[in-house]
């Protein structure tokens, strides 16, 4: 046999092992049913858009239906392939060079990729304030900024958020418009658990597929703004994008099914589970960071804050126990700390106790306790990583 393909082999094997043995707290990855990975191998793969008769206009146009039944969405675009794909595609279709806007800096949690995109566009950017003691937007000097007339768009796109931008507090000249990039909260934005921005007026609402909303990758645009349709109906496809991924499209159709019908339960459990398990932790010693004296978190993300040494000893030793979650050292986390992830142990619907399992087994990490005892709760809770909220039992063949 190839050699390459030997190692192919072995490779996916041993990433299948992880996933398995795996207790997945990473707040950038997702869990995809068995049925939503379906079109993934199907007839939609290999095909290209703009050859006619291939039905993908018609796989486009339910996604279309699917997402205004979620976001209440008058245009749609499925066509990019990631986040920042998308991001960058709309940046292209909608703003000019020498323009000038409001961004969510990487301090305050801003994904690191968009000052790099904004720059390499000449687009010139301000941060946009934000009070780091309460973890969210400091509202009144952002409006003091709005009001000054030297911006053209607010560009949100937190990756790190214990809070969500509150559009009720932000008043915007009417020329103004809002990029609300929710790659990490688009399921709970469909799920209701936070006020979808599209209720609102000149708002893009963009994100990739695979945090909260449990599809496979996939850039989503949205927005209800005539003019923007306009500008990203004539640029995103064909000036940007050609190989559109239509097996990947067809996969998020099937996801986005899966929150019509199941996306209010499994939604609010994402972030019930968060709040549960950061009471749990800062029962165990951690210091967990909280957005008011009963909460620790609006979304799927609680942050542990921790000197640099500690985190990088706790997550060391977190991912030898194949326990994903991810590291930062931002102002955010008062410079070091954990993030951690609800999305995938909330499909696995796990009860209170196993919460409890959950914190102690991060508190016997952490504090370096005897592997039997920590390998006993990893495979307690391994045996209940069973999917729930999802059409499991439909195979379309």
């Amino acid at each position: 046999m190839n050699t390459l393909l030997n190692e192919y082999i072995k490779l996916y094997e041993e990433m299948k092992y992880n996933t398995q043995n795996c207790i997945p707290l990473c707040a950038a990855e997702t869990y995809i049913s068995e049925f939503v990975k379906q079109p993934l191998n199907s007839e939609f793969e290999g095909k290209y858009y703009f050859f006619e008769n291939n039905k993908i206009s018609e796989l486009k146009s339910l996604v279309s239906i699917a997402c205004n039944q979620l976001f209440r969405s008058k245009y749609a675009n499925a066509e990019s392939l990631s986040g920042i794909n998308c991001f960058t595609v709309c940046v292209m279709s909608i703003l000019t060079s020498g323009e000038k806007v409001l961004l969510s800096t990487p301090e305050q949690g801003g994904h690191a990729s968009m000052p790099i995109i904004l720059d390499s566009l000449n687009i010139s950017y301000d941060s946009i304030p934000f009070d780091f003691e309460k973890y969210q937007i400091d509202y009144d000097n952002l409006n003091k900024m709005c009001s000054t007339g030297d911006y053209s768009f607010i560009i949100f796109c937190q990756s790190d958020l214990i809070t969500v931008p509150d559009l009720s507090r932000i008043h915007t000249p009417t020329n103004m418009g809002i990029i609300y990039d929710a790659t990490q909260t688009l399921g709970l934005i469909c799920g209701g658990c936070i006020d979808n921005p599209l209720d609102y007026p000149n708002v893009i609402l963009l994100g990739g597929t695979h945090k909260t909303l449990p599809a496979a990758a996939c850039g989503l645009i949205m927005t209800n703004n005539d003019l923007y349709i306009e500008k990203l109906s004539s640029n995103v496809t064909p000036n940007y994008l050609r190989d559109i991924q239509p097996n990947h499209i067809a996969s998020l159709l099937l996801s986005l099914i899966e929150q019509i019908e199941y996306g209010h339960t499994y939604q609010n459990l994402i972030v019930s589970t968060a709040n549960r398990l950061g009471r749990e932790l800062e029962k165990k010693g951690f210091n967990v960071a909280k957005i008011n004296k009963n909460s620790y978190t609006m979304t799927h993300q609680i942050f542990l804050l921790m000197s640099k040494d500690e985190a990088d000893l706790f997550y060391s030793h977190a991912l030898s126990y194949n326990v994903s979650l991810n590291q930062k050292h931002k102002r955010l986390f008062h410079d070091d700390g954990i993030r951690l992830g609800t999305q995938q142990i909330a499909r696995f619907a796990w009860e209170e106790c196993d919460i409890v399992n959950l914190a102690q087994l991060l508190f016997f990490i952490k504090n370096n306790r005897p592997q039997k005892d920590i390998m006993d709760l990893r495979k307690s809770l391994i045996n209940k990583k069973m999917p729930h909220f999802t059409y499991n039992e439909i195979i379309i063949e």
